[in-house]
């Protein structure tokens, strides 16, 4: 939170997100023990989970009944007021795919459901951008949902993704088709970017009138895989948590240990954009042979009382 320095995660439950990791695969319900959570969390590294409640007809407050299994997620501040915060969040419910749509006030220990959005066009949903309390981009990794389809479309390196957009009224609409497994999205001021797995590269996209995305650049990384993007609101540098082997990671998200994967790899890019071109500079801040950190999915800067740090 740029605002407060507060962290907020969205956790899975490990015994049966190691048996599902796209909406492709089968998914181990009998391990599922709990619900995911979202923590808050601070500079000193103490946290506490933030309830999920949802309200009746009547106006009490209960836990939220529906399904949960959270993926991708990203927060809206309410301009006049950025301590009323929306969040959003990618929730691969049975069945289809959903985004499921939070209402929360700074330093409260609940959130609010207030409404979860599904459609056909939202069939892979990997990440989101909140664009306003209802309007949202997010990434399609792939145009199929059956786990042979998924696997043949992304060995073959196939443009299957893409990027839909949904308006305040409600109505859902392709923003940009034809993107190799489209994964972390974010903006800074009026640039959105994408980050693409099977290319792979960050992409430098603009929104036209209609909410369509218009290529303005790219930068590939020939030695690794973007995941998640994270822009520091300072000062517009991206932070891209990479894979380093693409094989070798898949092994360890079954089997999580560091027996099972150690030349898997993690490599954390900032990228500052460049005056001269739509393109970024590119900096190494950490590179690890999977022994001290196997895979990571996200890194992002935290600033709270006088300590600034990167969280991974």
């Amino acid at each position: 939170d740029p605002h407060t320095g507060l962290a907020y995660l969205a956790c899975g439950n490990l015994a049966a997100r190691q048996r599902w990791l796209t909406p492709g695969d089968a998914y181990d319900v009998s391990r599922e023990t709990e619900m995911d959570r979202v923590y808050v969390m601070r500079e000193d590294d103490t946290y506490n989970v933030i309830q999920l409640l949802e309200e009746t007809a009547v106006g009490t407050l209960i836990p939220f009944s529906q399904s949960l299994r959270l993926h991708g997620f990203d927060i809206h501040w309410d301009p006049a007021n950025p301590q009323h915060m929306t969040f959003m969040f990618v929730n691969h419910q049975p069945g289809h795919a959903a985004v499921s749509i939070f209402t929360y006030a700074h330093g409260a220990n609940y959130m609010v459901h207030v409404e979860t959005v599904a459609t056909d066009l939202l069939h892979s949903p990997n990440n989101i951008l909140a664009m306003s309390q209802r309007a949202f981009y997010a990434t399609n990794d792939i145009k199929f949902d059956h786990h042979i389809m998924r696997t043949l479309s992304t060995n073959m390196r196939l443009a299957h993704g893409s990027v839909v957009y949904r308006n305040e009224t409600g109505s859902f609409s392709v923003a940009l088709a034809g993107i190799r497994y489209p994964n972390g999205i974010a903006r800074y001021k009026s640039q959105i970017y994408v980050a693409s797995c099977s290319d792979p590269s960050v992409h430098i996209y603009r929104a036209n009138a209609d909410n369509s995305l218009e290529l303005q650049g790219r930068t590939i990384f020939p030695d690794s895989i973007p995941d998640n993007l994270f822009v520091d609101p300072q000062n517009g540098q991206i932070y891209a948590t990479t894979f380093l082997k693409s094989r070798e990671t898949h092994k360890l998200f079954h089997n999580p240990s560091l027996e099972t994967s150690r030349i898997a790899g993690t490599r954390i890019l900032r990228l500052t954009l460049r005056n001269d071109a739509p393109s970024f500079d590119i900096e190494s801040l950490l590179v690890d042979s999977g022994e001290l950190m196997p895979t990571a999915t996200i890194a992002a800067v935290q600033r709270r009382n006088q300590i600034q740090r990167m969280l991974v």
